[in-house]
């Protein structure tokens, strides 16, 4: 996970700072770290809670996850100067009571593009010692990527939550057993000042001689399971109407297809897992059949719901329909006909036909995108594309980007049909969530935050009739 946890401290003599730092490391070699050099600053300062020992190796801890390379550091301060700068502004707002309230284990989200995004954890622990018998201590996570943190804040705050209490328990033990050797009104009576001009060290607050080094444990742990297990979906926002996003295996193809057309179908479902077979079934396949200028007509028209009606032998055109299949979501596959055998399927709310030579379709126009698979090439083609429609001067962005991945030399026919599955779910989630929005200024507003376009809206019409 690409963020900094920090332990923050308000500090007596020095104010609020950051006085742990974790964070990832990946393309820098801890050699050359200047690690000493921070050891030397931080040492000027001269009360325990900020000026602390870490163990053998006082300067850091650091572990190395084997599997993916990556190397956990902790410090003191941040390693890097540009994101030390950003704690240390993170660690002042988090223990601000203009951003925090005064109650004890709150979460706070704040933060923006330029100084990052910031997940706070204030709590207190106990200290005798201290003004109001509590020293007050938050815990941040700091990342760049706003929706990810939010999307992870019940799996972080239920962690920075326990490894807080850990901090609270082992303080509490700390202060009952000072309370058994002297009462806190034997102190009282006594007269003698008992509050320190300094803040104590975590180290003496819990008594637990390892205590950084656990920190950098859980610390860690939270960095590495984020990368792991919380990785981000093509969706915007952990949203309750969103479909369930399966990781097995996608469903059979629903396809409406005529009986005859069957063992054409079962060898499709046979060879669609086979590499070698893998080519005819992205939309490559599509721009090798039609012309080169007319390739991006037909993805407009399969896009914005322009009835596509594909005519010629259902072993021609069966692998061709299957390409356009793959330019709608799954939800809106009921909208294909393959071999239809009748007339009034023509006529019915199949937005892409297939049928035999021997059946009657209407003629081309703006509403009718017709391609005619032909008995014998003409001019080196095999089909005739008919289409008196025109595209627009600006074209959907999902069109774009399918475009653009088509021309895409470094992509194989896999990582096409992957890429393409990618575009097709990242705008059905986007359509899904405007038909959500409750009126047109909560849907204007979202369109700003979805990026939505107004060429994209001839795509949105569309697809918002069949998606709920």
């Amino acid at each position: 996970m690409n963020a900094v946890i920090a332990l923050c401290h308000f500090c007596e003599a020095h104010g609020p700072c950051a006085i742990f730092c974790t964070q990832t490391l990946r393309d820098t070699k801890i050699e050359d770290l200047p690690l000493e050099q921070q050891q030397q600053q931080q040492s000027q300062k001269t009360c325990s809670a900020c000026n602390y020992s870490m163990g053998r190796n006082n300067s850091g801890i650091y572990s190395k996850d084997t599997e993916s390379g990556a190397t956990f550091v902790s410090t003191r301060v941040a390693v890097l100067t540009e994101v030390a700068t950003l704690v240390k502004q993170a660690a002042v707002l988090s223990l601000s009571n203009g951003i925090d309230s005064n109650k004890d284990g709150e979460f706070v989200f704040f933060g923006d593009s330029t100084r990052g995004h910031i997940l706070s954890h204030k709590f207190r622990v106990s200290d005798l010692q201290a003004r109001g018998y509590f020293q007050l201590y938050s815990i941040i996570v700091l990342m760049k990527d706003k929706y990810f943190l939010l999307n992870t804040k019940p799996f972080l705050a239920e962690h920075l939550k326990k490894i807080s209490s850990e901090l609270q328990a082992g303080a509490n033990k700390t202060k009952e057993a000072e309370e058994r050797r002297q009462s806190e009104r034997q102190r009282r009576l006594s007269g003698v000042p008992f509050l320190m001009h300094s803040s104590r060290s975590l180290l003496e607050l819990t008594g637990e001689e390892n205590i950084f080094a656990q920190l950098h444990s859980h610390f860690s742990w939270l960095l590495l399971a984020g990368s792991r297990f919380l990785t981000e979906h093509v969706t915007f926002g952990n949203l309750p109407w969103l479909p369930h996003q399966s990781s097995g295996r996608p469903p059979a193809q629903r396809l409406t297809y005529n009986s005859s057309t069957l063992p054409m179908i079962q060898k499709y479902e046979e060879s669609i897992d086979d590499p070698d077979q893998e080519e005819f079934f992205s939309l490559r396949h599509i721009k090798k059949v039609v012309r080169k200028e007319e390739f991006a007509t037909v993805c407009y028209c399969a896009l914005t719901g322009v009835k596509i009606i594909v005519r010629g032998a259902p072993e021609r055109t069966f692998r061709f329909m299957v390409c356009l299949k793959k330019l709608l979501p799954e939800p809106m596959h009921n909208l294909m006909r393959i071999d239809a055998q009748h007339q009034h399927s023509i006529s019915s709310e199949y937005k892409i036909i297939s049928v035999s030579n021997d059946i009657a379709v209407p003629i081309a126009s703006a509403s009718v995108f017709r391609i005619d698979f032909l008995d014998k090439h003409v001019n080196g083609h095999e089909v005739s594309v008919k289409w008196p429609g025109e595209l627009p001067r600006k074209l959907p962005d999902l069109m774009v980007k399918l475009l653009k991945a088509v021309e895409e030399k470094n992509f194989t026919e896999l990582v096409l049909n992957k890429q393409t599955k990618v575009l097709i779910e990242e705008w059905k989630n986007k359509v899904t969530c405007l038909n959500h929005a409750k009126s047109t200024s909560v849907q204007a507003k979202l369109k700003k935050v979805l990026g939505v376009q107004p060429q994209d809206q001839p795509l949105i019409n569309y697809w918002s009739t069949h998606l709920h």
